[in-house]
């Protein structure tokens, strides 16, 4: 029988091509990540093109490097590529705030978390599965049921009300951006991204999918707030709310625990 907590794969295949585009990005960003630990000065000059104090190099290099330490333990590979995903939507709003050329760096740190995800999949069918069918709720009992819908539904509510304020744009909402550092035309664009992430995590189908790109939303914003040097409440807002999104979804489901399991 097969453990709970095993990786489920399709084919012989199939866990091998995965293995080989998971390893992939998670090569590139152990590189990365001894990069900053090292401090060269072009990844100086990087960082602080980027908008952050070169003392925030070495931290950032030694989250990196534990994410992907995590990643790399197949028993915690999902939990590991979850914590990349925040890591690397922190990456994207970086290079959306300076203007960067779309293809070329925005979508760079996408097409990595696209690879660790796509990697994971083939590895296990169980993920795969998963997020084409959604979370099942009568997998659960009744409490954890409720208690799931209900932990869920706060961060969902909150980040509904915020991408309508941004569609909005109320003179407040214009004055956070600019006091964050991004320009106003990308308003617009970062409300009805907010908005369409949280509508997918809504549907019960897509709901594990829709966590993970809420999870990359979020991941900016702690960035963001990292970048200059918010206090620790604002970094730690978005990061309590992608724990809300996965704890809810992991109350409701109990095949989400078999891939995430705390326990043996």
């Amino acid at each position: 029988m097969q453990s709970a907590t095993q990786p489920a794969p399709a084919s012989k295949k199939k866990p091998w091509a995965g293995i080989i585009i998971g390893a992939l990005p998670a090569l590139f960003l152990l590189f990365d990540g001894v990069m900053k630990l090292a401090k060269p000065p072009v990844v100086v000059e990087t960082t602080v093109r980027l908008g952050y104090p070169e003392s925030i190099i070495l931290p950032l290099g030694i989250v990196l490097l534990a994410c992907v330490a995590v990643y790399l333990i197949p028993r915690t590979s999902v939990l590991g590529a979850i914590l990349l995903t925040g890591y690397l939507g922190g990456a994207v709003a970086s290079h959306v705030r300076l203007g960067d050329p779309l293809f070329t760096h925005i979508l760079s740190p996408v097409y990595f978390g696209a690879l660790i995800w796509v990697g994971l999949s083939m590895r296990d069918d169980r993920l795969r599965e998963h997020i084409q069918s959604g979370a099942q709720s009568a997998s659960a009992s009744k409490k954890a049921l409720w208690a799931g819908i209900i932990i869920s539904a706060l961060p969902a509510l909150m980040l509904l009300f915020a991408g309508s304020t941004k569609l909005a744009k109320p003179a407040s909402v214009v004055k956070e951006f600019a006091r964050l550092g991004y320009p106003e035309s990308v308003i617009l664009g970062i409300g009805i991204l907010e908005l369409a992430c949280t509508v997918v995590y809504l549907i019960p189908r897509a709901s594990v999918l829709g966590a993970i790109l809420l999870t990359g939303y979020l991941g900016g914003a702690v960035a963001t707030h990292v970048r200059i040097g918010d206090p620790f409440y604002n970094i730690l807002a978005p990061i309590l709310f992608g724990a809300l999104i996965w704890g809810g979804l992991f109350l409701r489901d109990v095949r989400l625990r078999a891939l995430i399991p705390l326990r043996n």
